[in-house]
């Protein structure tokens, strides 16, 4: 069902021009970023538009649903806020990740390089567009890849990171299962997310957070584990949230939630149990579950950033 761009379903609409600001959650997939950005949303003066890195991504643009439940580019929402630009350029799916690259390790701005000056300039009139057109002075990014949020770092809007980090065991478990993309149908082309094994899982935990650590040093930003996020859901949001001068939030009397309408692109196919209300519950299963050899495998590429992060290399919950 189509959902429109309504004062009923994104209520932060302000008179005032104040500063655009974005939480941007970096970190590994399936570390809790869906559920992160849920709880965030609840907030007064945001809006959540899921991993908007994959707006550059035609394959999701073409056959994803819209966080309201409508087909992507039928969404009211999105038509409002691209339609709001004078000429949105997604041709050029592939930046140089070079200029990233370079970026990220000499601490300077790779000027020389037209294709990332473009992207930059772009990303930062997308989330123009979504202040304009909600209000809402916090904008709320779960895309996660690290050199997607150092294009959003050279934007003209106040970005602060959330480096969010989960156990690298529990990651690898989780992409070892099998998750049906329940917004696609049954009669979807690919209906099932891709699972991987243990090691690659591993070693794109141990790259990709390596990523974040050296953003989150250069940035505001803000580190979360994700077993701290899942025992005190409303202490650790509203940390956040008071840093970045928002009300807080908490739950029913029942522990229960109750989420805004949200408009995310792509994300963890969970968000589709959970649109409406959410009771935050631990998921330890990796410690039961995970085979010995997968176990083994994953803590010994991980071991230093688990280590850092305080985690134990035993089969135990964190420090």
């Amino acid at each position: 069902m189509e959902t429109a761009l309504t004062a009923s379903n994104v209520t932060c609409r302000s008179e005032e021009d104040k500063q655009i600001k974005v939480v941007f959650i970096v970190g590994y997939t399936r570390s809790g970023s869906t559920l992160l950005e849920q709880l965030l949303s609840m907030a007064p003066g945001t809006v959540a538009v899921g991993e908007m890195a994959y707006l550059w991504e035609q394959r999701v643009r073409n056959n994803s649903y819209c966080g309201c439940g409508s087909k992507w580019t039928n969404c009211s929402f999105w038509k409002n806020i691209l339609g709001d630009l004078s000429s949105p350029d997604f041709q050029k799916e592939k930046t140089r990740f070079g200029a990233f690259f370079r970026d990220l390790v000499r601490k300077r701005r790779p000027s020389d390089d037209e294709d990332y000056e473009h992207f930059v300039k772009e990303i930062e009139s997308i989330y123009r567009s979504i202040h304009d057109q909600t209000g809402c002075s916090v904008i709320i990014d779960s895309s996660k890849k690290p050199f997607f949020g150092l294009a959003v770092s050279r934007t003209k809007v106040s970005v602060t990171f959330v480096h969010l980090v989960r156990d690298g065991r529990g990651c690898a478990f989780s992409w070892k299962k099998a998750k049906a993309r329940m917004e696609l149908g049954k009669n979807a082309f690919m209906p099932f997310m891709p699972q991987f094994p243990a090691y690659r899982s591993g070693l794109a935990w141990l790259w990709n957070n390596a990523q974040a650590e050296i953003l989150r040093r250069r940035s505001q930003n803000i580190l979360l584990r994700y077993e701290d996020l899942v025992d005190h859901p409303s202490l650790e949001v509203n940390k956040i949230l008071n840093q970045i001068g928002l009300p807080s939030i908490s739950p029913d009397q029942n522990g229960i939630f109750h989420l805004p309408t949200s408009h995310g692109i792509w994300g963890n196919p969970d968000r589709w149990s959970s649109r409406e209300a959410i009771k935050v519950t631990k998921d330890e299963r990796w410690i039961r579950e995970l085979s010995k050899p997968d176990f083994i495998v994953s803590t010994l590429i991980s071991a230093p950033l688990l280590k850092w992060y305080g985690y134990r290399l035993s089969r135990s919950r964190p420090r």
